[in-house]
């Protein structure tokens, strides 16, 4: 199946049902024994994923999500998108405080055949809570996707872009090479990253500090490529990282702890170099395993 099917697939799961509440349209789509991973927890099989939808969609019954874009590859199809609703019914306990909240987040799907057989879906759930009242903000203003950076030049290969990604795995988030990012980010590089993205500037130097706060945080931590999508001037890489808590974090005195946390990544190139990331990882489930929020 072309990378286009793929991508018009994804479209219409969020168009038809998410946002119309065309449940038939799992029976279709969805493997009848597909996993979806969702920061809320693994669904197996079409009927809990049914009743995943129904959940969200009775407590935001005019919960909307638009696709700001799509990048595939082979089997795997990736979609960012962004999302508004009213919260009108209980959701996870919560009582209906009729708030209007945004999200943005990234889902990559992995096809047998014209069905998806697996989803890893990573959005801002700590976000929800915080429009919502039940976690404290913690001075953020911005939920979702900030303006897009103006930057372009030549896109570039794509495996050569992807090779650019493993090396920054590997030496920045791994060894802690900052100087690696003089030569493959871009001086006016763009980060979307709702949850700390208020914290620091733009820039190569705003995000050689996001870089330092958290391996000063986790100094072991170890990253790992799950997946690699590449396809134009974007690559999208599915990651996990594991790591001890000996340091600040945010706020958060030094717990011990060892954790694992897992996202996805879009990043744009322009010339060789990273010029935008959008970035959507599982957050509160941080949170939770450090003890800040009740899991």
């Amino acid at each position: 199946m072309s990378i286009e099917m793929l991508k018009e697939i994804g479209r219409r799961a969020f168009e038809e049902m998410w946002n119309r509440g065309n449940l038939s349209l799992i029976d279709e789509i969805y493997a009848p024994d597909g996993v979806m991973h969702d920061v809320a927890g693994d669904f197996v099989g079409r009927d809990a994923y049914r009743q995943f939808v129904t959940l969200y969609r009775t407590a935001y019954p005019d919960i909307h999500f638009t696709v700001d874009d799509q990048i595939a590859e082979g089997n795997l199809a990736v979609a960012r998108w962004s999302s508004t609703g009213t919260h009108k019914g209980e959701l996870m306990g919560i009582l209906p405080t009729g708030k209007r909240t945004v999200s943005g987040g990234i889902v990559l799907s992995r096809f047998e055949g014209r069905q998806i057989a697996e989803e890893w879906s990573y959005w801002d759930a700590l976000g929800i809570l915080q429009q919502l009242g039940v976690v404290p903000t913690m001075g953020r203003t911005n939920f979702t996707w900030s303006e897009p950076s103006d930057v372009t030049g030549d896109p570039g290969d794509p495996e050569a872009n992807k090779a650019v990604i493993r090396r920054y795995d590997a030496e920045v988030w791994g060894k802690g090479k900052l100087e690696v990012l003089d030569e493959i980010m871009s001086p006016k590089v763009i980060g979307h990253e709702a949850t700390t993205e208020h914290l620091l500037p733009q820039g190569l130097e705003g995000h050689k500090q996001a870089i330092t706060i958290y391996r000063s945080a986790f100094p072991d931590i170890h990253t790992t490529i799950e997946d690699l999508i590449a396809e134009g001037d974007r690559v999208a890489e599915r990651w996990r990282a594991t790591g001890t808590h000996k340091g600040e974090l945010m706020g958060i005195p030094p717990t011990r702890r060892e954790v694992t946390w897992e996202g996805m990544t879009i990043y744009r190139f322009a010339d060789g170099k990273i010029v935008e990331m959008w970035w959507a990882w599982d957050a509160l489930g941080l949170l939770r395993q450090l003890g800040v929020v009740p899991g």
